[in-house]
C-alpha cells in the first residue's frame, strides 16, 4: 500500500508499503489465551469506561486511516459500508506541506492526550497491546517530528518503491466489485496531475533545504518515468483496464465502449501528462540541494536516523549494537560455509563449477502448492485460500523489485495476489525461494493466518516492517530445505544468500545511521575482495536511495532467528517448533521488544 507524507506522521508510525485485533481472542490457542488473563482491577465501572474509551478511539483512528484517500479505502476494505463508512471524494489524498505539518502536530497532540486519560491496567489484553504499541511511536515521533525539517528528510520519490513506480501497479490492481468502483477509479485519475503537482512541490522543498537525492537517484527515477511514458498508446493502465471491463459481468456493450474511452483519454491526457511533468521536474532539480552523503549526515541526523532505525525494524537496538550484531552473525555464517565446504567434497565440487541449485522448472502456482505441502510440518495450519500470480509489466521490470505481495482487503482475504518480476529472478531455486518469502510461509501466510485470527481492524493496519519482512526472510530461508536439494547444498546456498543480506544490511547501517563516508565505505567492501570504484559508487546509490530500507530484512531476520534461540535454549525438550510459530503468528506484527515480553508468558506455559 502506498504511504505518503500526506497521512499523519504518527499514524505513519503506527501503520509502518507496497504495503501487509482481539489479538488473543480469535486465536483459540490454550497457551496465548492463558498468558492474556486480565490483570486484577480496581473499580469495575472505571474499567469499564476505559475500555469503551479504547475501542472509540480506536475504531476512529481505523475509519480515518482507510478513509483518507480513495486507493486505501479500495484496498483496505471490501465492504466499507460494514464498518460504517460511506464513500468519500476520489482523492489520492494530500503531501506534505507547511499546513500539513502543523495539523499533524495538532492531531498527535491530541490522540496523546485521550490516550493518556485511559488507565493501562483497565485494558483488556487484546487493548494493552495497541496501547503498547502507541506508546513506543509516541516516543519516537517526539524524535522523528521535531524539526520541521525532519519532514522533508525522505521523498516519496526515488528508485524502486518510489511513488512514481509504485502507483501503476495499484491503478492496474484497483478493485472493480462494482460499477460505481469503476466510476471512483476514473475520477481518481482526474486527481493524477494534481497529486504530482504537490509532490513535485514538496521535492523542490527538498531541494531548497538541501535534503534533495542524489543525481545518480535522480538518473534512476529519471529512467523510470521514461521508461513508463515509452509506449504511450499501450501504457499498462490501458491495456489493463480495457481487459478488467472486458471481464466486468453486467455492462452493456455501450457501457463498456464508454468506460474504454475515458479510461484511454484520461490515461493519456491526464496520468501521462503528470508523469511527463514530473520527468520535467525531476531533469530540472538534478544537481540542486542534493544530499551528499547517507541520512545520518544531515543536520542532526545520526539522532534521526537512530530513531528511523527502530521505527523500520521494530527493534530498539543502537545503530552501534545493530552493527556488532550483523558483524557476528557475518562470522559465523562464514564459519558455517567454510565447514561445508571442507567435509563436502561433491558439493564444493559443484560450488565452484556454478553447477548447484537445480530444481525441477515449474510454474510459479506449482511451487506455490508444494510450498503450502511443505511447510505443514513447522508452521500451523489454516484455512486455505486462493492465490494468483501475475507478471510485472514489461515497463516496470527493470526498476521493481523480484517480486511483491500485495495485502488484500481486511474484510475479504480470500483472494491474494503476487507479482513476480522475470527480469529480476535468474533461476529456478531463485523463483521457488522468492515465493517462499512472498507466499507460504512468507507474507501470504502470516497476514492470512493473521486475519484469521478475527484481529480488530486497526490491527490489522498496525504493521511492523520489521516484523513483516523479518518474518519473510525467515520463511525464505527455511525454503532452501523445502526445495528437494542435499542438505549440506541447501545449507550452502541459504548461507550464500544470507551473507548477501548481511552484507548488504551493514553498508546500509554504516551509510545511513553510522555516517560512513566514500572512503570507508570502500575499505569495508575493500574486504571482500570489491575495489572497483564504479561498484562502491552503485552499492553508495543503491542504500541511499531509499535509506534503511534493507534493515526490516537483515535485523528482522535476526530477531526472528534469535527468538527461536532463546525460546530452544529455555525450554529445551519442551520446545516445539509449531507452538513457537503459532505463538509469533498470533501476536501479530509487534516492536521485537513487547514479543519477548509476551514470550516469557508462552515459555512458562509451554514448561
Amino acid at each position: 500500500m502506498v504511504q505518503k507524507h500526506n497521512k499523519n506522521r504518527l499514524i505513519c508510525l503506527l501503520l509502518a508499503l507496497l504495503m501487509c485485533l482481539a489479538v488473543f481472542a480469535g486465536c483459540r490457542n490454550e497457551a496465548i489465551e492463558i498468558t492474556t488473563t486480565p490483570p486484577s482491577r480496581g473499580n469495575s465501572e472505571t474499567a469499564l469506561r476505559d475500555e469503551e474509551l479504547f475501542d472509540a478511539l480506536i475504531d476512529e483512528l481505523f475509519v480515518k486511516i482507510v478513509t483518507d484517500d480513495s486507493i486505501s479505502l479500495n484496498f483496505f476494505l471490501a465492504d466499507p459500508s460494514q464498518f460504517g463508512i460511506h464513500p468519500i471524494t476520489p482523492t489520492y489524498g494530500d503531501v506534505t506541506s507547511e499546513e500539513t505539518i502543523a495539523r499533524n502536530r495538532q492531531e498527535d497532540k491530541e490522540l496523546f492526550e485521550r490516550i493518556e486519560e485511559i488507565e493501562y491496567k483497565n485494558l483488556r489484553p487484546d487493548q494493552q497491546i495497541i496501547y503498547d504499541i502507541f506508546i513506543r511511536s509516541f516516543k519516537l515521533s517526539e524524535t522523528l517530528e521535531k524539526e520541521d525539517d525532519y519532514f522533508y528528510y525522505l521523498g516519496e520519490v526515488h528508485p524502486t518503491s518510489g511513488i512514481q513506480v509504485q502507483l501503476p501497479i495499484l491503478l492496474a490492481e484497483f478493485n472493480f466489485r462494482s460499477a460505481e468502483d469503476i466510476e471512483i477509479y476514473l475520477q481518481l485519475l482526474q486527481d493524477t496531475q494534481r497529486y504530482f503537482g504537490e509532490l513535485i512541490e514538496f521535492e523542490r522543498e527538498r531541494s531548497k533545504r538541501g535534503f534533495f537525492m542524489s543525481d545518480a537517484n535522480v538518473d534512476e527515477v529519471i529512467a523510470n518515468c521514461e521508461s513508463f511514458l515509452e509506449n504511450r498508446e499501450d501504457n499498462l493502465l490501458i491495456i489493463v483496464f480495457d481487459d478488467k471491463i472486458d471481464r466486468y459481468e453486467g455492462l452493456a456493450t455501450e457501457q463498456r465502449a464508454q468506460f474504454k474511452q475515458r479510461n484511454r483519454d484520461l490515461v493519456l491526457n491526464n496520468v501521462l501528462t503528470a508523469y511527463d511533468t514530473l520527468l520535467a521536474a525531476m531533469r530540472e532539480l538534478r544537481g540542486k540541494g542534493s544530499v551528499k552523503g547517507g541520512l545520518s549526515t544531515l543536520p542532526d541526523g545520526e539522532e534521526y536516523a537512530a530513531a528511523y532505525l527502530q521505527y523500520k525494524t521494530g527493534s530498539d537496538r543502537t545503530p552501534q549494537e545493530i552493527d556488532a550484531l550483523l558483524e557476528t552473525e557475518m562470522n559465523i555464517v562464514r564459519v558455517a560455509v567454510m565447514d561445508i565446504l571442507d567435509t563436502n567434497p561433491e558439493v564444493t565440487a559443484r560450488f565452484y563449477s556454478g553447477n548447484l541449485g537445480n530444481i525441477r522448472d515449474e510454474k510459479p502456482e506449482i511451487y506455490l502448492k508444494l510450498l503450502e505441502k511443505y511447510i505443514a510440518r513447522d508452521f500451523p495450519a489454516m484455512n486455505p485460500v486462493n492465490y494468483v500470480v501475475s507478471e510485472v509489466h514489461e515497463s516496470l521490470q527493470e526498476f521493481l523489485s523480484p517480486a511483491f505481495y500485495l495485502t488484500p482487503a481486511l474484510d475479504s482475504f480470500s483472494d491474494n495476489v503476487i507479482y513476480v518480476n522475470p527480469a529480476k529472478i535468474g533461476d529456478n531455486l531463485s523463483l521457488f525461494t522468492t515465493l517462499a518469502h512472498e507466499g507460504y510461509a512468507g507474507h501470504l501466510y502470516q497476514n492470512v493466518y493473521y486475519f484469521q485470527c478475527s484481529p480488530h481492524p486497526l490491527r490489522k493496519l498496525m504493521g511492523n516492517l520489521g516484523y513483516t519482512e523479518g518474518w519473510a526472510t525467515y520463511a525464505e530461508m527455511r525454503s532452501y530445505y523445502y526445495a528437494g536439494l542435499d542438505e549440506a547444498e541447501a545449507s550452502l546456498l541459504q548461507y550464500s544468500q544470507l551473507y548477501d543480506l548481511l552484507l548488504f544490511g551493514r553498508i546500509d547501517l554504516g551509510v545511513n545511521a553510522l555516517s560512513w563516508n566514500t572512503e570507508q565505505t570502500s575499505e569495508f567492501l575493500a574486504m571482500f575482495g570489491i575495489s572497483d570504484r564504479s561498484v562502491v559508487d552503485e552499492v553508495i546509490q543503491r542504500v541511499t536511495a531509499d535509506p534503511l530500507s534493507y534493515m526490516p530484512y537483515s535485523l528482522g531476520y535476526l530477531e526472528f532467528k534469535e527468538l527461536l534461540s532463546e525460546a530452544q535454549s529455555d525450554l529445551g525438550k519442551d520446545f516445539d517448533l509449531v507452538d513457537f510459530h503459532r505463538f509469533v503468528l498470533e501476536i501479530g506484527p509487534a516492536p521485537f521488544t513487547l514479543i519477548r515480553e509476551y514470550m516469557k508468558d508462552w515459555k512458562d506455559m509451554s514448561r
